[in-house]
């Protein structure tokens, strides 16, 4: 038995070292983490101070600077238009044709499209029966001329 408690007294020496060791990594852990509070917190003002700075000096180069050498010189607006239109084109692309005048765009197109399927329909071309001929008005008669309308 004496071995035995030996034994026992061996493991509860080895069992407080290893609480013991625990505890101080678990104050280590503590510490480090309250520098790195500090150090997010003095990295936020450094950086707050150098926003403040830079508006600074921004503004202080805007109240410093000539007013005519603030806006560069614009080009007329057909020169620009050119200079785009050879950028975007390839050698050897097709040219697209200018639309004819008078023809919608397809913005227009599209716009009357949609206005012509969303509009109410007529009550009286709604009455007319498309699969009997007799029901049709005459021919040169609208279905609204012969409803009375």
């Amino acid at each position: 038995m004496a071995s035995s408690s030996i034994s026992l007294q061996r493991l509860g020496i080895e069992a407080d070292k290893a609480a013991a060791s625990a505890e101080a990594a678990k104050q280590l852990v503590r510490s480090a983490k309250a520098e790195l509070k500090k150090a997010r917190k003095i990295s936020k003002t450094a950086k707050k101070a150098a926003k403040l700075a830079r508006k600074q000096v921004e503004a202080a180069k805007a109240a410093n600077a000539p007013a005519a050498a603030a806006k560069p010189a614009k080009l007329p607006a057909a020169k620009v238009a050119a200079v785009k239109r050879a950028m975007a084109q390839k050698p050897g692309a097709a040219v697209p044709k200018p639309r004819a005048k008078g023809l919608p765009s397809a913005a227009q197109a599209a716009k009357s499209v949609i206005t012509r399927l969303s509009a109410p329909k007529r009550a009286a071309a709604a009455r007319v029966d498309h699969g009997n001929p007799a029901a049709a008005p005459p021919p040169g008669e609208t279905a609204v001329n012969s409803a009375g309308g």
